[in-house]
């Protein structure tokens, strides 16, 4: 028969492989979105370099407490200087994608394919 611990140790490992699984899946969604986010700025994306920066719980606008993965990707429109990226995931989902482009920053906002620039105050 199964002890205890025995059945904690399985959940402990359920759950570690359950959450790398779904940090993969998102990191191929980011990716996809990088690459398309770097093709729609006449950029490069760099050496696939799409890498989940953090994670944690945040509020979203509503208040509610969401679980949000943060990947950074670095691209370049030259070849000389590596600018980096952003890419908010809540599951599967993109929330927002920030660029540091040369002339402004870009941000896609809630996963539309619509690109919003907002200008930063110097």
């Amino acid at each position: 028969m199964y002890e205890l611990s025995d059945v904690v140790y399985l959940l402990i490992a359920f759950v570690v492989i359950h959450f790398w699984w779904k940090t993969m899946q998102a990191r191929e969604r980011a990716e996809t979105i990088a690459k398309k986010a770097c093709r729609d700025e006449n950029m490069q994306l760099l050496d696939a370099t799409v890498s989940l920066k953090k994670f944690g719980f945040e509020k979203n606008r509503v208040g509610n407490r969401i679980f949000l993965r943060y990947f950074n990707f670095e691209f370049t429109h030259t070849g000389q200087d590596r600018r980096k990226g952003i890419i908010a995931m809540h599951a599967s989902r993109q929330l927002y994608t920030f660029m540091d482009l040369p002339e402004k920053p870009t941000i896609s906002i809630d996963g539309s394919d619509n690109i919003v620039t907002q200008e930063t105050e110097n």
